[in-house]
């Protein structure tokens, strides 16, 4: 059989079952479905190495650095550093933030490497993710402009750009997470017919550990990104509005007087 035909005699049908993920337990009418299961595992297993970060390396702090030590600092003063200087006085709150939110992306998404389905290719999750962004967005932008943030609310335009942030940052989450998703399964099917060379052995064990990765720290770094940004635009002063110029009939007047 020629590799067409091998390519064409693929079955695409179990690609249907990636959008939307299977109910594991129904308990008084909440679904859980694979997603969520893999969201406790992240998060019990975040903070199990926390725990024993916190047991073992930061309470052996040195102050010639470890190489663990070194990459620790590094990481933590990336995501501070960061909100410190686009959120100024609020970097205190959104460094932490930032990194939790990146962090479960990032662990959620490597999941996959496992054989479980990713935390972040159930559309809640990410819709929870967003949420939390828009409450502190407009949390920040009121508590630093108080009553001129509420100005803001008057342009209907306003209005629906800010609602559009939360859904925007949702679908975008979502659609990345499950295109990666998709894109594994179909490279897997394809070259599961495909004898050529040992392909159904290397690919999978090149692309799988490498797409993975890449594609966790990419959209942990992403959605981090566009939260400071957001915080950043909320907590910016309106610009001050310009007196009018007098022209030189009105100038000439008043130096008459």
């Amino acid at each position: 059989m020629s590799l067409t035909n091998q390519v064409l005699a693929a079955d695409f049908s179990e690609l249907g079952e990636k959008v939307f993920p299977k109910e594991v337990l129904n308990i008084g009418g909440f679904s859980i479905n694979e997603s969520v299961i893999t969201g406790f595992i992240v998060v019990a297993v975040i903070l199990l190495v926390a725990l024993i970060l916190r047991l073992t390396v930061i309470r052996r702090w040195k102050t010639t650095p470890t190489p663990m030590q070194m990459f620790l600092e590094w990481l933590v003063s990336f995501f501070d550093k960061s909100a410190d200087d686009m959120t100024e006085n609020y970097g205190c709150f959104m460094g932490p933030y930032t990194f939790g939110a990146a962090a479960y992306i990032c662990c959620g998404v490597l999941a996959e490497a496992f054989g479980l389905r990713p935390s972040i290719a159930d559309i809640g999750a990410c819709l929870a993710l967003a949420l939390c962004t828009f409450l502190f967005i407009h949390m920040f932008g009121f508590m630093r402009n108080k009553v001129r943030r509420l100005t803001h609310y008057l342009n209907p335009i306003n209005l629906i750009t800010d609602i559009s942030v939360p859904v925007s940052m949702t679908f975008r989450l979502f659609g990345s997470i499950l295109s990666g998703m998709i894109i594994m399964d179909l490279i897997y099917i394809l070259i599961e017919g495909v004898w050529y060379l040992g392909l159904p052995l290397i690919l999978p064990a090149v692309l799988t550990p490498v797409f993975t990765l890449f594609h966790a720290f990419i959209q942990s770094y992403v959605f981090a990104s566009l939260t400071l940004t957001f915080v950043q635009e909320a907590i910016e002063a309106p610009p001050p509005k310009e007196k009018p110029k007098k022209n030189a009939g009105e100038m000439a007047t008043v130096q008459s007087k």
